[in-house]
């Protein structure tokens, strides 16, 4: 393999691919701990993107303000605060509603972003180009305080490939243009995906029979134009990507809400067409709680890693059989503390007796015997797997019965997650994050079975947790139940099935939720791509697994065809180091991102927390700060 050589410039360096959420994470965490480890060096940051910095592709500034951030105001940050336990220094911290406050409605009358800004409470959920800002805000500021320690070097355009060599690395840029560093580290964030052979098969058959047919993508980048105006359209998925293909198909083509007593009504354009959408769970994902929960979290007390070493010893685990039943058992933990803790007078036994009780026993049985003496109230109890799938074994007499059952189910979502009152669904959706940090670490301490590694984290588990904790604003599921009232979108109920016809030139739906099918010549996959590195169209992650620079993680598992189980993640190491072909990490080349094999991190986090997103960052900034400057730090280091 010949490499042409690094030309080695006079101050350490490293080269970020990537310049959203991801790269301002690092980019922090690196100035954070420049005055510790930096020694005499100054350090050359430089930031590859082809996208204006900060928002990166997904929060960019040039798509339609309908798109929201699906969490609050209040709840986005990419800024470290006392919360955060890690090596490198914490200050206190800058949320996004911090910034509304200072900065935001500081912006002149009449600038799209001030406007919103001076509109938008702490609990109201802020749009796409606004998350922008506040983005671009935030990497200025780090920018800014990197002066005393670094220069941050910006390059507009898109990175094709990254060539290493024994003294450094060089980006190579789609025009022609190189980047020399030490150091790279691949933040790009999401990976667009081609469409699977399936898929693909589908798409050509469906033309061929003159149907149109949209594979999975991210929905803001999709040509919605080929969906014409009142005709039906199959939809196969019920989460976020639903959610924005909803907003784009109905505001987006000039349909209007207005408040119709305490519920919004729907006032068509006309060139709306009609969505029939289906699932396996058949419903949308639960609303985000529209509260700002003051109550403190509730530690993990069943799924640490301790707890999880003292159940299972040192055996492979599978996610489904050996850990759903211990999340099950955190999740209630949560929702019953924070319950006894706030609502006492909703419950009929101390709380001692109950956490003691709770505590000592794993059996459904013994369990539920204890909640139903403790918590009168079924409204009141924890039951994950109604919550989970809210119908199941339900079957509607027709149609229309089922309509009204899905939106008695959202009114019932809606009303629950606007009311304090059940502040236990707050504590059951940190849970939800602190679980997620614990799965983390051990899927990057490769405790998994390869089955489980491969299926379950980003099948059940991601789904479970985005239904959860993860679903749309509230605003946007009171405006589905317009549209539901209105007949412009109809419920297709659970475990959905859809099938090409090619001879009547229509696709078919079908549910277990009631009798019947529905047919329309046009159908839609809403839903994000699954990560696929081997089938994904970046010039640079191509150029890499072409090369052997880098590889696909896979996993040996005899009882799998081949012996191999695929993940469709780049392969990294427990330091955030790329694996070539041969199985050797890269010393020069990094990479971060749900895209990769390491820590399943969002992008973001919530204030107070201690998200894994800031933990993974700093582990990773103070690694390259010791591979740069290496005098500067001590031997015990």
């Amino acid at each position: 393999m010949s490499v042409r050589p690094h030309s080695r410039t006079s101050s350490p360096s490293v080269a970020v691919v990537g310049a959203g959420p991801t790269a301002i994470g690092l980019l922090e965490r690196l100035i954070a701990s420049a005055p510790e480890l930096s020694g005499s060096e100054r350090l050359q940051v430089h930031l590859v993107d082809p996208h204006p910095p900060g928002g990166g592709r997904v929060w960019r500034a040039a798509q339609p303000s309908l798109l929201w951030a699906n969490s609050l105001a209040a709840d986005v940050t990419v800024v470290p605060d006392p919360s955060v336990t890690v090596e490198g220094p914490v200050g206190e911290g800058s949320t996004l509603w911090q910034w509304v406050e200072a900065v935001g409605r500081a912006l002149p009358a009449g600038d799209p972003i001030g406007d919103e800004a001076r509109r938008l409470a702490p609990n109201g959920f802020p749009s796409r180009p606004l998350v922008n800002a506040y983005l671009g805000w935030v990497l200025a500021q780090v920018v800014e305080s990197a002066r005393p320690w670094a220069d941050v070097h910006l390059h507009t355009g898109t990175a094709v490939d990254v060539r290493v060599a024994d003294d450094g690395v060089t980006v190579v840029l789609a025009d022609g243009r190189e980047v020399s560093a030490d150091r790279a580290v691949l933040a790009q964030g999401h990976l667009d995906a081609h469409a699977t052979d399936e898929e693909a098969a589908t798409a050509r058959r469906a033309a061929a029979a003159g149907a149109t047919y949209l594979p999975t993508a991210y929905t803001a980048d999709l040509d919605l134009s080929v969906l014409a105006p009142g005709e039906p359209v199959l939809v196969r998925g019920a989460g976020l990507a639903f959610t924005d293909l909803m907003v784009l198909l109905t505001s987006g083509r000039g349909g209007q809400f207005t408040p119709d007593g305490d519920r919004l009504r729907y006032l068509p354009s006309g060139s709306e067409p009609v969505l029939h959408v289906g699932s396996r769970r058949g419903v949308p994902y639960r609303a985000k709680l529209g509260y700002v929960w003051a109550g403190p979290p509730v530690p993990l007390q069943f799924f640490t890693p301790a707890a999880v070493d003292a159940q299972f010893g040192d055996r492979p685990l599978d996610l489904r059989a050996d850990l759903a039943p211990v999340i099950a058992r955190e999740l209630g933990w949560a929702h019953y503390t924070e319950l006894f803790r706030a609502h006492p007078e909703r419950t009929a036994l101390p709380w001692a007796e109950f956490a003691e009780r709770y505590a000592a026993t794993d059996d459904p049985v013994a369990v539920a015997a204890l909640v139903q003496a403790a918590v009168p109230d079924p409204a009141d109890r924890f039951d994950l797997a109604a919550r989970d799938r809210p119908l199941a074994g339900a079957r509607s007499a027709d149609a229309e019965a089922l309509q009204e059952t899905v939106r008695d189910l959202v009114r019932a979502d809606l009303t629950r997650s606007a009311d304090p009152a059940h502040s236990a669904d707050a504590a059951v959706f940190t849970a939800l994050l602190y679980c997620h940090g614990t799965l983390a670490g051990l899927v990057g301490a490769g405790r998994l079975t390869p089955r489980s590694e491969a299926e379950d984290v980003s099948g059940w588990w991601m789904n479970l947790f985005s239904y959860l904790a993860s679903g749309p604003p509230a605003p946007r599921l009171a405006e589905l139940l317009a549209l539901s009232e209105a007949g412009v979108l109809r419920f297709l109920g659970a475990d959905a099935q859809f099938e090409l016809d090619t001879a009547a030139g229509v696709f078919r739906a079908r549910s277990a939720s009631v009798e019947g099918t529905v047919e329309a010549r046009a159908m839609v996959e809403a839903r994000v791509p699954a990560p696929s590195v081997a089938a994904t169209p970046d010039q640079l992650v191509t150029a890499l697994l072409t090369r052997g620079v880098a590889a696909e993680k896979v996993l040996a598992d005899p009882t799998a065809p081949g012996g191999v189980r695929s993940t469709g993640r780049l392969h990294v190491d427990a330091d955030q180091r790329v694996v070539d072909a041969t199985g050797q990490a890269q010393e020069r080349l990094f990479a971060l991102g749900f895209w990769t094999s390491g820590a399943q991190v969002a992008a973001f986090a919530r204030p107070r927390t201690n998200a894994p997103f800031f933990r993974q960052n700093d582990a990773l900034a103070r690694r390259l700060w010791r591979a740069l400057v290496p005098a500067a730090v001590p031997a015990a280091a």
